[in-house]
């Protein structure tokens, strides 16, 4: 685990200084060591947290015997020690225990096409010498970063964008991905980021960079195919070699719990590993600890199911809460943590359990993001699983599955009546109503209240409208959580591993057919099944779904609303344009007098204005 930056320019010079500026500036990411490596037009860095074979072998940039190839990488392959023994089967030989130098030997056995070979998380560069030639590659599913600027026939790279500060940059905003944040809530869905000219290579795409130009191309996808003949026993075994794979580590690992089925899933899966297999999990040290977000504000308080969980395993349980004012004073250093605004101040908590995990002498947390997915977590997936049922004339089926939902969930009429509804509505054309109905559209400030809004498609070939909505969320929304988590983690020099992102899983659960993933009103049916006997029934059964909540709009009528306030009457606000200074105020106002509930409208008119202080003005 580690971050990088380099330069590659085929027409001038390249500064080492420089690069070195940019790899000082994600230190946090490495801070067991650095290196550097230079050539004419040439110049890598890279940081190292040392999580596998902890030696200074593992120093990057890390090189083949002849030096023809310089590789830096960030991330981790968990197949690494079955890739080895295949690799040496073909006659390498290794001088590390690391698998940075199998992912190396791995490019020299298979090329381009290695990645096809990999189970794990990554960002990684590759300089061939002796071709002149770059090869460059993120993982399936955008767990790591990957930021990249071209110039002609220069090319500069990064995990983080706040390293382009050093590489004679000047960090200008992107409006039309300021306008989508502040309108539509979007984030990293997409290749542009909030700094213009700056881009990220897609997820389960690599790139190639030679005198010839750039070129990038897609290396795996999710297609339809069969299911397999047990799909429970079958996803129960995926998800536990998953976690047994996730476990291997040099240095103490921990998991983060919120009391929700996913994250409840990895800590009872990772005590079962434990209790039956001792050496898969040394790394937990003979007693797991866990970390849980909680506040006192009784409607998102999730410690009951948190606290079984912890009760079931033996588990040494840690539980984090802040303020108000104290997410008030750790904000500039969020703020800075993060690089590109933020939906919510859900992220806050997440930043604030990583560092008591760090502080608790952990370095690496295994986390349950992506379980709501590729299972259907979301309520929002509802209204497609109501119109598949609709569509395909099972009419007798869709009467049954919404009568359950009405009694577990008691939706009302006119909620699932709009469930139904939104699968045949036009994207652009709901995304327009729901920003108009939720007030952020009227927060939309003159530099950025006109331009066209393309709304998140889905790519994929599946023929149902549920699985193409899965894939839309998995491919648009995903990747902005596994930003947060690559941040929050990476900022406390922490690896965050998830589980349930094992493209193995993936592919399971877009083989099966909607109504194992929705049954009887519940979400996530076969992985509920998959998990009987592991998790507390109290957990497995439950039907309420809070997605990691903060007491938001309370914070906003208080310390975080008159810091709102505040921000919304400066003259950096106003005379930036992106808000709408008058109605912001106003918003906040009626908010703080109780008229009004707002959402998370006010947090993200708040958060693009502290961005842009801290990465725009300085």
């Amino acid at each position: 685990m580690c971050g990088f930056a380099g330069v590659i320019d085929f027409s001038a010079s390249v500064d080492v200084d420089e690069v070195a500026r940019m790899s000082e500036l994600i230190a946090h990411r490495g801070p067991d060591d650095s290196g550097l490596h230079s050539e004419p037009g040439v110049a890598l860095g890279a940081r190292r947290l040392a999580i596998i074979d902890l030696s200074p072998a593992g120093r990057q940039p890390f090189s083949d015997e002849s030096g023809r190839y310089q590789l830096v990488f960030n991330g981790e392959l968990y197949n690494y020690r079955e890739l080895r023994a295949e690799l040496e089967g073909r006659g390498h030989r290794f001088r590390t225990e690391t698998d940075t130098e199998v992912l190396l030997s791995s490019y020299l056995e298979w090329g381009d096409r290695c990645t096809e070979h990999f189970n794990g998380m990554w960002a990684f560069v590759i300089w061939d010498s002796a071709e002149r030639r770059a090869f460059g590659s993120r993982d399936r599913f955008g767990e790591k970063p990957f930021y990249y600027r071209r110039t002609n026939g220069r090319l500069t790279v990064a995990s983080e964008l706040k390293a382009f500060r050093a590489a004679g940059v000047s960090l200008r905003a992107n409006e039309r991905v300021v306008r989508d944040y502040l309108a539509h809530g979007l984030v990293d869905h997409g290749a542009e980021t909030f700094f213009a000219g700056i881009l990220q290579l897609p997820p389960a795409h690599s790139m190639t960079f030679s005198s010839r130009g750039l070129e990038i191309k897609p290396y795996w996808k999710l297609e339809p195919h069969d299911p397999p003949e047990e799909p429970t026993a079958s996803l129960r075994d995926l998800l536990l070699d998953s976690i047994r794979l996730r476990l291997r580590s040099d240095v103490p690992v921990g998991t983060c719990l919120s009391g929700g089925i996913d994250s409840s899933a990895i800590v009872t899966g990772a005590d079962h590993i434990l209790r039956r297999d001792a050496q898969s999990a040394a790394a937990l040290g003979g007693r797991i600890k866990t970390f849980t977000a909680f506040f006192e504000d009784r409607e998102i308080d999730e410690r009951p199911y948190a606290e079984a969980v912890v009760r079931q395993v033996g588990a040494d349980g840690h539980f984090v809460s802040f303020s108000g004012r104290e997410l008030v004073e750790a904000l500039p250093s969020i703020v800075e943590a993060q690089d590109e605004p933020f939906r919510s101040t859900s992220i806050a908590a997440q930043w604030f359990v990583m560092r008591e995990a760090r502080s608790e002498g952990l370095k690496v947390m295994l986390d349950g993001q992506g379980g709501d997915e590729l299972f259907a977590g979301y309520h929002g997936y509802l209204g497609f699983f109501f119109a598949n049922l609709l569509l395909e004339g099972r009419l007798r089926e869709l009467a049954a599955e919404i009568h359950a939902h009405r009694r577990l969930q008691t939706a009302g009429a006119g909620q699932l009546v709009a469930a139904l509804a939104r699968p045949f509505v036009p994207a652009s054309v709901a995304w327009r109503v729901r920003a108009s109905a939720n007030g952020s559209a009227a927060l939309l400030g003159p530099a950025v209240r006109h331009g066209a809004f393309s709304a998140p498609r889905s790519s994929s070939q599946f023929p149902d409208r549920f699985r193409r909505q899965l894939h839309l969320v998995l491919t648009t929304r995903l990747p902005e959580l596994l930003h947060y988590e690559d941040r929050n983690s990476m900022t406390h020099s922490l690896e965050a591993r998830v589980p349930f992102l094992d493209h193995r899983l993936a592919e399971l659960a877009f083989s099966l057919a909607a109504r194992d993933l929705i049954r009887g009103g519940k979400s996530k049916f076969v992985l509920r099944e998959a998990l009987n006997g592991l998790l507390p029934e109290t957990v497995r059964s439950r039907t309420t779904k809070l997605g990691f909540e903060t007491p938001e709009a309370r914070w906003l009528r208080g310390s975080l609303g008159v810091m709102a306030a505040d921000v919304f009457h400066s003259r950096s606000l106003s005379e930036r344009g992106f808000v709408d200074a008058h109605a912001a105020q106003r918003r906040l106002d009626l908010h703080r007098r109780g008229t009004l509930s707002a959402g998370f409208e006010l947090w993200r008119a708040l958060n693009l204005e502290l961005w842009a202080r801290t990465f725009l003005d300085r």
